[in-house]
């Protein structure tokens, strides 16, 4: 199975799975499935909450008898809230996902969020029933008050059911001077999930693929040996 993923935005994790950073989340690849979840940052929040929890239950369990009611209400009714919000998130941010894509449930499933702890469906798509995967950039256009383009570029990658429902698996935002990288970690992606779902993958108006060598930058001509593939006109 050939994914057709650029080197220079892979991370080669220890457990042999395939690593590319998205907006606050990253792909997890594998030769029969593709996970997208939220960045290893995002369990920080979490930590401390359960952090703070547990100085407030020693505090309660060792000094209670001393602290006046209303105190001791007040911590009680913020531990009842965040104790199970907490661990819910440093579970979701260790283990969850947002984005599941399996070759073998042949299906992709989008999971429930913070609170659904990254395992309730949300959504569920059959391999049989993807239209096409489409790769969307936006802010590329000319301001149409000022004749300016926008300083940020926002990639999608969009799973386009034959329904025509549209749903996001990915985005990757960069400045505008790395668009190329932009669409190159959308791309990998993108011919992660269609390598597995057998769907084509569209690029936006204006970009086309070409083999580019990473050691000087210049596309290939002929057969060299390209290492990726990436130009906007």
């Amino acid at each position: 199975m050939d994914m057709q993923i650029p080197s220079h935005v892979v991370i080669q994790r220890r457990d042999g799975r395939k690593e590319i950073i998205l907006h606050r989340s990253m792909a997890l690849i594998s030769p029969d499935k593709v996970e997208i979840k939220s960045a290893r940052g995002t369990i920080i929040l979490p930590a401390l909450g359960i952090l703070l929890s547990a100085g407030a239950i020693y505090l309660i369990a060792t000094r209670g008898t001393g602290l006046p009611l209303w105190l001791l209400m007040g911590m009680l009714v913020v531990l009842l809230f965040l104790v199970p919000v907490s661990v819910m998130g440093f579970v979701s941010g260790v283990v969850g996902a947002d984005v599941i894509v399996d070759r073998a449930k042949n299906s992709a499933t989008w999971q429930q969020g913070y609170l659904g702890m990254g395992i309730g469906t949300k959504e569920l798509v059959p391999f049989e029933k993807i239209d096409h995967l489409e790769v969307t950039i936006e802010g590329d256009e000319r301001d149409r008050w000022n004749d300016q383009s926008d300083d940020l570029r926002q990639f999608q990658l969009i799973l386009v059911k034959k329904s025509g429902k549209r749903l996001v698996l990915a985005q990757v935002p960069v400045p505008a001077y790395g668009a190329t990288d932009g669409m190159d970690r959308t791309l990998a992606v993108g011919n992660a999930v269609a390598a597995l779902t057998g769907a084509t993958v569209q690029l936006p108006p204006g970009w086309e693929l070409v083999e580019i060598d990473t050691d000087t930058g210049n596309p290939v001509v002929g057969p060299g040996g390209g290492k990726r593939k990436r130009r906007n006109r």
